[in-house]
């Protein structure tokens, strides 16, 4: 595997004389450019403005040409995307599998040098190109590598000079790692300005030059997942009903086709059965020709049109699936879907704190995460220290979640029952609670249902809806109508019970 020098940045430095003469005497009046080792995160960077420098007998100034180094994120686009935002690599270019590397590797748009980070997800799809195989070539070849310990786990043996990267891709670990950590303040980069027109005489003045159009920002859609710590909490039931309700208010305020639902809980694959859907399924992508793109990415999902909902469905049968190939296009198409549409729901696997898709997609991706409770006592203790672990900080082995992205849902509420709703809020005391859920005629038809398109929910079902949303989002579409102060019975009043940061 080659990989092509091409790509410099042009910088002002001082330079010591002593220096440029040892390291490049050869270049001093060749007409070659001088060159310097520059650590990345210690440049200061100057733009040149044409006028003369003082130069003293101590030290004189060159340009040198300072290699930057770019980095190839393998497997994880959601690090590669967070690494980009840092701005502290010029070029940080995006590969989910072997394929796509040695695509890349023969465009010849990577400059050298080059740092290499193989994340779990990327996707060993060439034969002889397996992640071991890679990282030690491209370490002998002189260049930088990360790899995550993951790989050393299921037995690839790796040579010394590969830097394993333990537990969660971490942003500031690895910058550590780079060499990207709390660079010394540089000189901001400011344009400069631009000439005065000029005129011939007795000419009337030139027109100023209007200023650029900004360009429209990016549309970024809001991620919001469903999660549980155990299983048969209503996850998925919760999940399903959830994003109908949000497209069928989004379709009513004009925004039809605003809302997708995606199944990442590859080992039960319900959302599919819930909707009575079979394809196209995250396989039916895998296999496409082309790339995910906002632009085509509808054409490769499957929709209920009545209601301007779509869905990115799991496979049933995942007995022949390649697990890392399925969570490396989720991590590469949530982006995009986030791009296309103002609402993404994710229906994700049971949250065991070892689960790979929870731990390397669902947390580094949502916005809001949304558990659902039921009313056990023995459960609730359970999630309680479950939802602790969540916001624990990295570097003391928990989630790290920001608490505020947290909501709880008591779910199948019954007045009737030991546990009831308020002794649920006094043992999860201290969460944000976006609302309850009854266990009534109305949702389990909902829930039930073969065609749940065709069931419109009952008024109280829908202000308990429409209040979740609002609850977790402010976007007007989920605001209750003018003069319908009924929200949520008596959730109000237990709402008041819990404050609003996590104890």
């Amino acid at each position: 595997m080659t990989f092509f020098a091409g790509t410099y940045f042009i910088l002002w430095r001082r330079v010591p004389a002593h220096s440029v003469r040892v390291a490049s005497r050869a270049g001093v009046g060749s007409g070659r450019p001088v060159l310097a080792a520059v650590p990345f995160a210690r440049t200061v960077r100057y733009r040149s403005t044409g006028r003369a420098r003082p130069v003293d007998n101590q030290s004189t100034e060159e340009f040198v040409m300072a290699i930057a180094p770019a980095l190839v994120v393998a497997g994880h686009p959601g690090v590669a995307s967070r690494l980009r935002n840092t701005g502290r690599f010029p070029f940080v270019f995006d590969v989910a599998s072997a394929s796509e590397l040695r695509e890349l590797s023969g465009s010849g748009r990577v400059g050298s040098p080059v740092t290499f980070v193989f994340a779990p997800g990327f996707a060993e799809d060439v034969p002889g190109a397996e992640v071991a195989v890679l990282a030690n070539g491209l370490v002998r070849n002189g260049h930088t590598v990360l790899v995550h310990v993951s790989f050393t786990e299921r037995g690839d043996v790796f040579d010394p000079k590969v830097v394993l990267v333990a537990k969660r891709l971490n942003v500031a670990e690895l910058l550590v790692a780079l060499g990207g950590a709390e660079p010394e303040p540089q000189l901001e980069l400011q344009p400069e300005p631009p000439p005065e027109p000029w005129t011939v005489p007795g000419a009337p003045p030139a027109q100023a030059i209007p200023a650029p159009v900004p360009a429209a920002p990016r549309r970024q859609g809001t991620v919001i997942a469903i999660t549980s710590a155990k299983g048969g909490a209503g996850k998925t039931s919760t999940t399903v009903n959830l994003a109908m309700h949000a497209a069928r208010l989004l379709q009513s305020a004009g925004r039809a086709g605003s809302a997708v639902l995606v199944d990442v809980n590859l080992e039960r694959a319900d959302v599919a059965r819930f909707l009575n859907l079979k394809s196209p399924t995250v396989l039916d992508l895998l296999q496409a020709p082309w790339s995910p793109a906002a632009d085509t990415v509808r054409q490769s999902l499957t929709s209920i049109s009545e209601i301007g909902l779509y869905a990115l469905l799991a496979p049933q049968d995942v007995v022949s699936v390649d697990r890392s190939r399925i969570d490396s296009l989720y991590r590469r198409i949530l982006p995009v879907l986030r791009q296309t549409f103002d609402f993404v729901f994710i229906d994700t696997p049971v949250a065991e704190t070892n689960h790979r898709t929870f731990l390397d997609l669902v947390l580094p991706e949502a916005d809001v995460i949304l558990v659902p409770v039921e009313p056990d006592r023995v459960a609730l203790e359970a999630i309680g220290a479950w939802l602790s672990a969540l916001v624990t900080p990295q570097q003391q082995g928990g989630g790290g979640v920001p608490p505020e992205k947290v909501f709880v849902i008591l779910n199948r509420a019954r007045p009737d029952v030991e546990c009831g709703p308020k002794e649920v809020m006094d043992q999860l005391g201290g969460w944000r609670f976006a609302g309850l859920i009854p266990e009534d005629e109305g949702w389990m038809r909902a829930v039930n249902t073969p065609q749940p398109a065709s069931v419109r929910p009952g008024p109280d079902l829908e202000r308990t809806l429409r209040g979740i949303l609002a609850a977790i989002s402010d976007d007007p579409a989920f605001a209750m109508p003018a003069g319908d102060r009924s929200i949520m019975p008596l959730t109000s009043r237990w709402k008041k019970l819990l404050p609003l940061k996590p104890r």
